[in-house]
């Protein structure tokens, strides 16, 4: 009976061991090492997916980021960078763990994850980190797929959304450097010599042209208009429209205000954007009067 306790024993201290001990992993031997080993100016393609099977799709055309799913909207470059430099280029230090039973704990494990990103390179090539717990504030339990070695790296899964609007580029309809401006009740141009003039030829009020141009250049996008706000925008007509004449386009934005929100409509495409209050009264209050020379 000894003997035969004193091997289940051995049996279970071998298995404990096995599960337990610090494994040699390759990324593990270098703590200065990036999470993932893809070159990041050759990714053209990120998924994220969340265990709830939420998912968004980012695919890099030329220069910019886009959002397939999104009619190929821009997507925010300063977030899609940052994503990609700390996974690809941070270095991550010495594993926090190895063990089976930590990636269940600090959600890293293949079949439970709070986040799981892929990224795709030009030439076929895959690379998956999966991120898990926070220890930390702005730290997050990363694992690269086919890695035991668990670390602690600086981001978090808030930075990894799988909503498609978080990640618009909010400036997305912003118009700098127009040439002329027209709007419900006023038309202005600007003239090499003059400056901005009506198309009467008065000067418009200082205050009152900045506030115009200062509320084009800063219009932010929140999110997208959903499928029942959508329908409902669809049919009605906009609350007022301003159109912006570029070096090489033509800009009109039509803004809408309905069942408390705000929103506005970029011809270019076939979506309405969400935007603040602020954003839309600052267009929609402007003193036409004093835009056209008056007091």
């Amino acid at each position: 009976m000894i003997r035969a306790l004193l091997l289940i024993l051995l049996i279970q201290c071998g298995i404990a061991t096995a599960v337990y001990w610090p494994q040699d992993t390759r990324s593990a031997a270098n703590p200065a090492a990036p999470l993932l080993a893809s070159d990041p100016a050759q990714v053209v393609e990120i998924l994220i997916t969340d265990e709830a099977g939420n998912a968004v799709q980012l695919r890099r055309q030329g220069e910019q980021w886009q959002l397939p799913a999104l009619a190929g909207l821009a997507a925010d470059p300063a977030q899609v960078e940052k994503l990609l430099a700390t996974l690809t280029t941070s270095q991550h230090g010495f594993p926090v763990a190895t063990s089976v039973p930590a990636k269940q704990r600090l959600q890293v494990a293949d079949y439970r994850y709070q986040r799981s990103i892929r990224l795709t390179t030009a030439n076929g090539e895959h690379d998956t980190a999966l991120l898990g717990t926070a220890p930390a504030y702005r730290q997050v339990h990363a694992r690269r797929e086919g890695d035991d070695a668990i670390y602690s790296i600086p981001l978090s899964v808030f930075d990894a959304p799988t909503s498609r609007a978080s990640w618009l580029d909010s400036g997305l309809l912003q118009v700098t450097a127009p040439q002329r401006i027209a709007g419900d009740g006023f038309q202005l141009q600007q003239d090499a010599n003059a400056g901005w003039q009506t198309i009467a030829g008065q000067t418009p009020e200082p205050r009152e042209l900045e506030a115009l141009l200062v509320g084009l250049a800063n219009l932010q996008v929140d999110s997208v208009a959903d499928d029942n706000q959508l329908a409902q925008l669809s049919t009605r007509a906009a609350d007022f429209s301003i159109t912006a004449t570029l070096v090489e386009s033509v800009r009109t934005l039509a803004f809408y205000q309905w069942a408390g929100d705000h929103f506005v409509r970029d011809a270019r495409f076939p979506l309405f954007f969400t935007i603040s209050a602020y954003d839309y009264d600052r267009l929609h209050t402007l003193d036409v009067a004093r835009l056209n020379g008056g007091p």
